[in-house]
C-alpha cells in the first residue's frame, strides 16, 4: 500500500483528530493517566452504602409498565443477585487480569473475545428495569436491589481500575443512567453524597479524555459531552461541590462540545456521520437527554444552529421509521446500544425515540399515546407543554450518505458513500427496500466486533450487502481494524419523482452505475459494471421464506424477482448468508448470487400482487 495513499486517509480523518488520538497514544505510553488518575480503591464500608433513599414519588398518576433486563435486548439476565462484572453476558470467559490501570489494557487481548460482552451489564441500564419496578410497586425491595448492585459494582471496580473504567463512553453512558434514576426516584435536586461521589469519579474520568473521545467523530463524543454537562448540573446543586471550580468547567465544555458535534457530526438532511440506524438513535436519545435536563435545571437554551441540526437529525430518523411497527432498516453497524430503556417496546422499535425527541424539540408527538410508545415521554416529560394534536412530520428527501425513494405503499434506501466520514462497511450502493412493514432486501447488521476472524470479516464485507462484488475483491481495502483506504466516493443523480441513478468507480477501476425505478406493483433495479476482470456477484439478501428458485426467476407468495442480462449470467443461485439484527445474536438467510465473468447490465426486477 502506498505512503501516498495513506496519507490521503489520514488526511480525510482530519490532522487535528490524528494528533489529539496520537497525544493520547503517547499519554497512555508514558504513564500518564496512571498518574492523573489514579486507582483509587473503596473502603468497603458497611452497612451499604446508599446512592438512592426513598423519596416521595412523582408519578402519581402514570400506569407504570415495566421493562424486563436484557442484555443487548434479546439475552435474559438473572436479577437474583449482582452479576460477575468481569464475566462476559454470553459466555464463561472472564477478565483475568482486572487489577491493573484501565490505561494498560488492550480492549482487544483480554482473553474475552467481544469486550462489549463485559461491558454491557456495567453500563447500568439495570437501573432502569429496577427503579421502574420500584415506581409500580412501591416495594423497597427494588430500591434495596439498586443500592445493593450499585455497591457490588463500586467494590469490584475500584475507581480507574481496569475493564470497566477503560473507555470514556462506557463510563458517560454509567452517569446517563444514574442521572436519569435520580430523576425518576425524585432525587435529582437533592441527590445523596455517596451518588454525587460516584458521579464526580465518573466525570474526572472522562474529562482528560474528551479530544480522544472527539477525534473519533462519532458518537463518543456526543455521548462523553451529554455526561459532562448534565452529571456536572447534577453536582452543581449538591452542596459538596458548589464551589468546585471544575463542575462549571465540566457544564460549559459539555455544552461547547454538544454544539460542536451536532454542528459538525450532522449532515444538512439530518444524516449522522457514522451513517447508521443505530447509533443515529444513541445520538439523538443522548442530545435528548441532555436537552431535558437543560429544560429541568432551566439552564441557558444552546445555539439556534444547533436547534436547526438536531431537527434535521429527528427528521432523518423519521425517515426510516415505519409508522405501524417503528422499524427501520438495519442500515450500517449496528450494536445493540440503546440508552435509557424506559419501554416495553422491541428494541427495533424506533418510535419512543423520535415521539421523545419531537416532544422535547418541538412540542409535538408524532404518534398515538399508546402506552408502551408514550413511556418515555410520560417519564422524561418535556418542561414545557406537549400539542395534543399528532403531527405529521415535515421528513424532508434524503440526500447525502443515503438517498430514499418511496410511493404510499414502498420504500427504497441506497447508500452513497460520500467520503466525508470514515466508512465502516464495503457497502457502497446497498439496497435495502420495504413493502409496508415487510423488508424484501435486507441489511445485516454487525454481529459483532470481535469474533471468529471469519464472521467479523463477513458482516463488513461488500458480501453480506445487497451490491456488486468484483474479482473477489472488496470495494475499499483495509488499513486497520476499523479503518479503510481508499474511501468511495458516489455520485447521484435523482429523476422525480420515483428513481435515481447513483455510481462510483474504486481505485482497482471497478464502476458501478444503479437505477433505481420504483412503480406501484414493481421495483426495478439496473445495475451497469465496467472494470470486471475475472467475474463480478450480485447479491440478493432475502427475508428467512422458502424461495424457489427456477432458471432467472425466484417466487415465495406475492412476490418475484426476476433476474436478466445484455451478457451471459454464469451461474444464479440461492446461499446461506446471515442477518444480524440484534448484536450477538445472527440467523441464517437465503441470498441470491448472480455471477457474470465479463462487464455489462443486469436488471433486477421484484415485483408483486
Amino acid at each position: 500500500m502506498k505512503i501516498l495513499d495513506k496519507l490521503l486517509t489520514y488526511k480525510r480523518l482530519g490532522f487535528s483528530n490524528m494528533f489529539h488520538v496520537a497525544v493520547y497514544r503517547l499519554a497512555v505510553k508514558l504513564g500518564y493517566f496512571e498518574k492523573k488518575l489514579p486507582i483509587v480503591t473503596p473502603s468497603n464500608k458497611t452497612p451499604v452504602t446508599v446512592f438512592f433513599s426513598k423519596t416521595p414519588c412523582r408519578y402519581q398518576n402514570i400506569d407504570i409498565e415495566p421493562v424486563d433486563l436484557k442484555a443487548f435486548s434479546w439475552l435474559a439476565v438473572n436479577t437474583l443477585q449482582p452479576p460477575n462484572w468481569l464475566k462476559a453476558v454470553n459466555t464463561e470467559n472472564t477478565v483475568n487480569n482486572n487489577r491493573q490501570h484501565w490505561s494498560k489494557l488492550n480492549d482487544f487481548d483480554l482473553a474475552i473475545g467481544d469486550i462489549k460482552t463485559v461491558w454491557e451489564l456495567s453500563r447500568f441500564h439495570w437501573l432502569c428495569s429496577f427503579a421502574l419496578d420500584y415506581l409500580k410497586t412501591a416495594d423497597l425491595a427494588h430500591l434495596d436491589k439498586i443500592n445493593e448492585w450499585l455497591n457490588d459494582w463500586c467494590i469490584e471496580n475500584p475507581i480507574n481500575q481496569g475493564v470497566n473504567w477503560k473507555c470514556g463512553q462506557e463510563a458517560s453512558i454509567r452517569v446517563m443512567h444514574l442521572s436519569a434514576v435520580a430523576y425518576l426516584l425524585n432525587q435529582e435536586k437533592a441527590i445523596t453524597t455517596e451518588l454525587a461521589d460516584l458521579i464526580y469519579a465518573h466525570l474526572q474520568r472522562i474529562a482528560p479524555t474528551i479530544r480522544y473521545a472527539m477525534a473519533q467523530d462519532n458518537n463518543h463524543g456526543t455521548s462523553e459531552a451529554a455526561a459532562l454537562y448534565i452529571g456536572g448540573i447534577l453536582l452543581s446543586k449538591h452542596a459538596n461541590y458548589q464551589e468546585n471550580k471544575l463542575i462549571a468547567q465540566w457544564i460549559n465544555k459539555g455544552q461547547y462540545w454538544l454544539e460542536n458535534r451536532a454542528d459538525k457530526l450532522i449532515d444538512v438532511d439530518g444524516a449522522f456521520s457514522q451513517n447508521s440506524v443505530n447509533y443515529h438513535r444513541l445520538m439523538l436519545d443522548t442530545l435528548s437527554f441532555a436537552e431535558f435536563f437543560r429544560q429541568q435545571f432551566s439552564q441557558a437554551n444552546f445555539s439556534k444552529r444547533y436547534y436547526q441540526k438536531v431537527e434535521c437529525a429527528i427528521n432523518w430518523l423519521c425517515s426510516t421509521i415505519s409508522p405501524t411497527s417503528g422499524k427501520t432498516p438495519i442500515l450500517g453497524l449496528n450494536d445493540g446500544a440503546q440508552i435509557l430503556p424506559l419501554t416495553a417496546c422491541d428494541y427495533l422499535d424506533y418510535r419512543p425515540s423520535a415521539q421523545w425527541a419531537c416532544a422535547l424539540f418541538t412540542d409535538n408527538l408524532l404518534f398515538e399515546k399508546q402506552q408502551s410508545l408514550q413511556q418515555l415521554t410520560r417519564l422524561l416529560p418535556p418542561k414545557y407543554n406537549i400539542k395534543e394534536s399528532i403531527t405529521e412530520f415535515n421528513t424532508q428527501p434524503l440526500q447525502t450518505s443515503y438517498q430514499l425513494v418511496k410511493n404510499t405503499q414502498a420504500r427504497c434506501y441506497l447508500r452513497t458513500p460520500n467520503a466525508q466520514f470514515r466508512p465502516a462497511c464495503c457497502d457502497a450502493l446497498h439496497v435495502d427496500f420495504w413493502l409496508g412493514d415487510d423488508n424484501i432486501f435486507l441489511s445485516t447488521g454487525s454481529y459483532s466486533y470481535n469474533c471468529e476472524p471469519a464472521l467479523q470479516a463477513y458482516f463488513t464485507s461488500v458480501s453480506s450487502h445487497n451490491t456488486v462484488q468484483f474479482d473477489q475483491q472488496e470495494q475499499m481495502p483495509k488499513l486497520s481494524r476499523f479503518l479503510y483506504n481508499d474511501w468511495i466516493t458516489s455520485k447521484v443523480k435523482n429523476n422525480p419523482p420515483n428513481s435515481l441513478v447513483a455510481q462510483y468507480c474504486n481505485r482497482q477501476g471497478h464502476q458501478h452505475s444503479r437505477a433505481i425505478q420504483l412503480s406501484t406493483n414493481s421495483l426495478q433495479i439496473t445495475d451497469s459494471l465496467e472494470g470486471v476482470k475475472s467475474s463480478a456477484i450480485l447479491r440478493w439478501h432475502l427475508p428467512h421464506r422458502p424461495w424457489q428458485l427456477k432458471g432467472n426467476v425466484i417466487t415465495h407468495e406475492q412476490f418475484t424477482i426476476e433476474i436478466s442480462a445484455d451478457n451471459p449470467i454464469t451461474k444464479i443461485a440461492l446461499v446461506d448468508g446471515y442477518q444480524s439484527r440484534y448484536y450477538l445474536k445472527k440467523d441464517k438467510i437465503p441470498v441470491i448470487e448472480i455471477t457474470l465473468s465479463q462487464s455489462g447490465t443486469v436488471t433486477t426486477l421484484l415485483s408483486w400482487s
